[in-house]
């Protein structure tokens, strides 16, 4: 079957052009791409780089907001010099180069990775959703039908990258590299999906269109877009050229609305840019990508300041642009423009509470919820067990001359199954069913697996929003677009809440004896939290909560394994800490041929030294104590993971002995998985209220002659609500769960009621545009 069009004909199925189903699997591998990198990268990050949780976040929330940042850019590009497929298939490129750099773990390569990502998600992000617009003519009544289809790619996407990422990472040799590498393959499948359906692809010329880049603009995760249908403006909506002529909500003040705007604007972008310089000129020499000053600049949180005054630019200057867009027109379009401003700052609300789904809430699921659904919880054990592969170099941290030879080593890791680690359940006991022993493999069951839950969800729930929406449109009781926010923002709230119960029950009491002084590296505060540090700046272990009571530890909530290794780290003697740097340092001049192994010798080994407790390999590193000579020998280069394991290995032994008792004996007070799920229900619930309407009531508030340009500044609420997100995470583990779930709860909560109290204002704003 085919249909007649300005550009020949245009073959369909099932009543759309094929050319949708190119773009719709397309769009899906590349979100199954996006979906499964992100659900591993906090984790990666934390559990494989051993990175504290604040690099972690910092290095995610740079990476999350500027990927909603760049398709600004992607989209200009596209619209003035690329056009639409070159710019799809650039970003497409971009992104799989990224995927599959990284599956290699050295930090020059990784950071290089998210910069390709970044890159390539600007280029790609703005084009696809306008062609699937331009496949249709002007009143075509399947154009929403089609974005429907298109939207639903994105949400299978979403829902099957987390499980088959999350299932290689934790079962497979190759582990997170495993997952990186089908993601990358992914985006690949997705490319020549996109390639070989060219000729199906007919867009239809300017002419035919009801405007140039018809349809939402796919620069933000707004996923369900066309999954639950808006209604029109209603009849009494004022046309632009009315809502011109019509008296201002604000009265006199709406003359000053331009004015002000510029001011506050001039005064964040100059302020930012002028603390950018002092940072970037203060700071140059630590803020070089080199492999040994990434963690330093970490942890010195210049990366974290710099890209704090970048966004605070960028939100400064869209603050200018709004002021120039409300210079330009007058009376109730004035308002309009002003309705969107305020709506979007409470958006960035949501979005900061609901992406900590692939930060903070990713971190408790892998540390503090049991993921043993079918049987119950096996105890952890505090050391590490695997079997020494004799005459191998790791797979995983490959020397400059080994690069190729790592990369096609990742495909057979993928399909290699790892042993059983202590803490798994055996899949083949004798005396169980064949249904049993498949069951057994899923405890635990893979972390990020729970991030699919929000795909699933849209699937089941927004058929049910969508009718509705249409019941009580059809009654008259259809809620205006600022009350389904505040709709948004209260079940955003109550998820947040629900995490605040799930930290209460977690919070139980772990006590281990301990007499006589602390060990050398562990101070206590004032209040006898166990910390580390200077005396006058000292960072309590755990959030503050391990403290010592007379001749007793007292842990409060799951220890979780990086804590408890740092807190034997802290203990190994300083001498051997200084060791251990020198063994970094030569370790860098491995290169695979010339020099294969570098070595340190121990003037004095420290008390209890046992290389078990490094978790690390022979073939990584190796202790040779012969003739009263100790030493320790590098086969590869060494990065933080590698020293974090050397300096547990030379922690003080009973010291270690007792946290590694509390580490095991606190796994016990994981939490429920019910107490993530109904989270994410909850979240689903505010997105399918708050995602949809806002590209749509965008289109119509804004004015005609600067609506792109608004549409952009939308989108970039994203950008910020990913920023605050990161931001939170970087607190998470300075602070309680239950105070950190408070605090999420009751600012989203807050928003909720702030935004309440607008609704009749801004819905007056509007002018009619519901």
């Amino acid at each position: 079957m085919s249909t007649p069009t300005a550009t020949g004909q245009q073959r369909t199925f099932l009543g759309h052009p094929i050319g949708l189903y190119v773009l719709f699997f397309t769009e899906m591998w590349e979100r199954f791409s996006y979906y499964g990198m992100r659900a591993l990268l906090m984790l990666y990050m934390v559990n494989y780089f051993r990175w504290t949780q604040k690099d972690a976040s910092t290095v995610y929330k740079v990476y999350t907001s500027f990927v909603y940042v760049t398709p600004i850019l992607g989209g200009y590009l596209a619209d003035r010099y690329l056009g639409n497929r070159r710019a799809v298939i650039i970003g497409a490129v971009l992104m799989a180069i990224g995927h599959f750099l990284m599956a290699f773990e050295e930090l020059e390569i990784f950071m290089g990775a998210l910069v390709f990502l970044i890159l390539g998600n600007g280029f790609f992000k703005p084009n696809m959703s306008t062609q699937v617009g331009r496949l249709y003519a002007a009143n075509d009544g399947r154009r929403d039908g089609g974005y429907t289809i298109f939207y639903m790619g994105i949400n299978l996407g979403a829902f099957l990258s987390p499980l088959m990422c999350g299932w290689l990472q934790e079962n497979t040799v190759g582990g997170y590299h495993s997952g990186f590498t089908l993601a990358g393959i992914g985006m690949v499948l997705g490319l020549g999906i996109y390639l070989l359906g060219q000729p199906f692809i007919k867009e239809l010329p300017p002419d035919a269109l009801i405007e140039k880049s018809a349809g939402p603009i796919q620069g933000t995760e707004i996923q369900h877009q066309a999954t639950v249908p808006l209604s029109g403006p209603p009849a009494d909506a004022l046309t632009e050229t009315q809502a011109e002529r019509a008296p201002s909500v604000l009265g006199s003040l709406a003359g000053a609305v331009p004015g002000f705007l510029y001011l506050v604007g001039g005064l964040v972008l100059g302020a930012s840019l002028i603390i950018l310089a002092i940072l970037l000129l203060g700071n140059l020499e630590s803020l070089a990508p080199t492999l040994g000053s990434i963690q330093e600049s970490l942890g010195g949180g210049d990366v974290s300041n710099v890209s704090n005054m970048i966004l605070l630019a960028i939100a400064g200057f869209c603050l200018g642009l709004l002021g120039y867009v409300a210079g330009r027109v007058t009376g109730g379009v004035r308002d309009r423009v002003l309705a969107i401003l305020t709506l979007g700052i409470f958006v960035v609300f949501f979005w900061a509470a609901f992406e900590q789904a692939g930060n903070v809430l990713n971190i408790w699921a892998d540390q503090s919820t049991n993921r043993f659904i079918t049987q119950e919880a096996i105890p952890p054990k505090a050391v590490e067990e695997f079997k020494e592969d004799k005459g191998k170099k790791r797979d995983d941290a490959p020397v400059r001359a080994g690069f190729v030879q790592h990369f096609l080593n990742l495909f057979p890791n993928m399909v290699r199954m790892k042993e059983r680690q202590a803490d798994q359940a055996d899949p083949q006991p004798p005396d169980q069913s064949w249904g049993e022993r498949l069951v057994a493999w899923f405890n635990p069951m893979p972390t990020v697996w729970f991030q699919s839950i929000n795909a699933l969800a849209i699937f089941l729930i927004a058929p049910i929003f969508a009718w509705l929406w249409i019941y009580l449109d059809r009654r008259g009781m259809q809620p205006s677009i600022p009350f389904k926010m505040v709709l948004g923002l209260v079940f955003m709230s109550l998820s947040m809440a629900v995490m605040l119960g799930a930290a209460r029950e977690e919070n139980r009491v772990t006590e281990a004896p301990w007499k006589g002084p602390l060990p050398a590296g562990i101070e206590m505060t004032a209040t006898h939290q166990l910390a580390h540090g200077k005396a006058s700046q000292l960072e309590p272990f755990h959030a503050g909560r391990l403290v010592r009571n007379g001749d007793t530890l007292v842990l409060h909530g799951v220890l979780d394994k990086n804590q408890c290794d740092l807190l034997v780290e802290k203990t190994s003697p300083e001498t051997f800490q200084k060791k251990i740097e020198e063994l970094r340092k030569k370790s860098e001049g491995i290169d695979g041929e010339k020099v294969t192994s570098v070595t340190v010798e121990l003037t004095e080994v420290p008390p209890g030294f046992d290389m078990k407790f490094s978790g690390l390999k022979k073939s990584v590193v190796e202790f040779r104590d012969e003739r009263g000579t100790a030493c320790l020998i590098a086969h590869a280069r060494l990065v933080q993971k590698e020293v974090k394991g050397l300096l547990a290995a030379g922690g003080q032994p009973a010291f270690r002995t007792t946290v590694h008792q509390l580490y095991v004996d606190s796994a016990q007070f994981r939490v429920s998985s019910w107490w993530l799920f109904w989270s994410y229900i909850l979240a689903t619930l505010g997105e399918l209220c708050l995602s949809p309407v806002g590209l749509s009531m965008v289109s119509k508030l804004a004015p005609a002659k600067f609506a792109t340009m608004l549409m952009g500044v939308w989108l970039l609420t994203t950008a910020f609500g990913n920023f605050v997100a990161g931001s939170m995470g970087e607190i998470w583990g300075t602070i309680p769960p239950t105070d950190f779930f408070i605090l999420a709860a009751a600012v989203v909560g807050g928003a909720a009621l702030i935004l309440l109290i607008l609704v009749r204002f801004v819905t007056s704003a509007m002018h009619g545009v519901n």
